[in-house]
C-alpha cells in the first residue's frame, strides 16, 4: 500500500480548492502536521483523514482506495478523452464515457469528479436533445456539489458558470448571458491562483458575441480588446484569432471598414500560423465584401 500517493492527492486537491495548508488544518490538526502528510513523511490517523476528506468534499475511501492502487492516471485520461470527444462534437462518446464512469467510485466517491461528469452531461443534454432546462438543472447539481467546501469558486466552477451563460446566450436571453459571464469574470479575478488561463480568454469571447446580439458592438470590441490583451500577456493564441476576426465583425456593423479590415486581415495572420484554411477563406470573402460596400451578413 503506498501511503505517500495519499499524500500527494491532499495536496493537489487542496491547491484545486484553493486553500491553504492552514485553513485545511483548522480545528483538524497543525498545519506542520498537514505539511507532514502532503510530503509523505506520516500518515494520518483515521478519524483526521475522515475530516480532511471532509473538507475536501472527498469520500475518505477514496484515499484507501488510492493508497491500494494509484487511479490518478485513469482519473486524467477519462476527463482527456471526454474533452477530446466535445472537442469533435462527439457527443455520444461523451454519454457512453459518462454513464460508464457514473459506476465507478473514482468519481462517485469525489466530488469533484462527479461534477465533472454532471457538467459534460449537461453540454450533452443541451447539444443532442435541445433540453435547456434539464442543461441547467444538471450544470446547478454540478455547482451545488462543491458549494460546502469552497470558500471561493474554483477554475471548474467558473467553466460551468461560462456554460450557464452559453446556453442562455444561444436561446436569445443576451442578458441573462452577459450577467452570468460578469459573474463568471468576477470570480476568475478573486481565484489566488489559476492553471488554466484559457477560461478567462473564453468568457470575454463570449461576452463579446452576447453583446454583438445586442447591437452593443462597441462594448463588444472592448471584450474582445481585454481577451486580446490576456492572451498578449499569457503569450497564447487560443482565440486569439477569433478575437480579432469579431472585432471586425462589429466595426463592420458601425461602419467603419478601414478598422474592419484591419482587424480581419489580423485574424487571417493568426489563422495562417494554426493553418486554419477554410476559415481564412470566409473572412478573406467578409473583407471582399466590405470593399465593395455589401452589407455584413447576420452570422456571428
Amino acid at each position: 500500500m503506498d501511503f505517500s500517493v495519499i499524500g500527494k492527492e491532499i495536496k493537489a486537491l487542496r491547491q484545486e480548492l484553493g486553500i491553504s495548508q492552514a485553513e485545511l488544518s483548522n480545528d483538524i490538526c497543525t498545519q506542520s502536521q498537514i505539511s507532514k502528510i502532503e510530503k509523505g513523511e506520516v500518515f494520518p490517523l483515521a478519524n483526521t483523514l475522515y475530516f480532511i476528506a471532509e473538507k475536501l468534499g472527498v469520500d475518505v475511501n477514496y484515499f484507501y482506495d488510492l493508497a491500494t492502487t494509484p487511479h490518478l492516471e485513469y482519473v486524467k485520461m477519462v476527463k482527456e478523452q471526454v474533452r477530446s470527444a466535445l472537442n469533435e462534437y462527439n457527443y455520444e462518446e461523451v454519454y457512453r464515457i459518462i454513464n460508464t464512469e457514473k459506476k465507478n467510485p473514482l468519481f462517485f466517491n469525489n466530488r469533484k469528479n462527479s461534477q465533472f461528469l454532471l457538467w459534460n452531461e449537461g453540454i450533452c443534454v443541451y447539444y443532442t436533445k435541445k433540453e435547456k432546462g434539464s442543461a441547467l438543472k444538471l450544470f446547478k447539481e454540478a455547482l451545488d456539489l462543491t458549494k460546502m467546501t469552497n470558500k471561493l469558486l474554483g477554475e471548474r466552477e467558473i467553466e460551468i458558470i461560462n456554460s450557464i451563460g452559453i446556453i442562455h446566450s444561444e436561446t436569445g436571453e443576451y442578458q441573462k448571458a452577459i450577467e452570468t459571464f460578469n459573474q463568471a469574470l468576477i470570480n476568475f479575478v478573486k481565484l489566488p491562483s489559476f492553471h488554466d488561463y484559457t477560461i478567462k480568454t473564453k468568457i470575454f469571447y463570449n461576452k463579446s458575441k452576447a453583446l454583438t446580439n445586442i447591437n452593443k458592438y462597441y462594448e463588444a470590441v472592448e471584450e474582445c480588446q481585454k481577451g486580446i490583451a490576456w492572451c498578449v500577456k499569457n503569450n497564447s493564441l487560443y482565440l486569439l484569432g477569433s478575437l480579432y476576426y469579431h472585432i471586425g465583425y462589429n466595426y463592420s456593423f458601425l461602419g467603419k471598414k478601414e478598422e474592419a479590415i484591419t482587424n480581419y486581415q489580423k485574424a487571417i495572420t493568426v489563422f495562417d500560423l494554426q493553418k486554419n484554411v477554410d476559415f481564412n477563406l470566409y473572412i478573406q470573402d467578409k473583407i471582399t465584401q466590405l470593399k465593395t460596400d455589401t452589407a455584413p451578413s447576420s452570422t456571428v
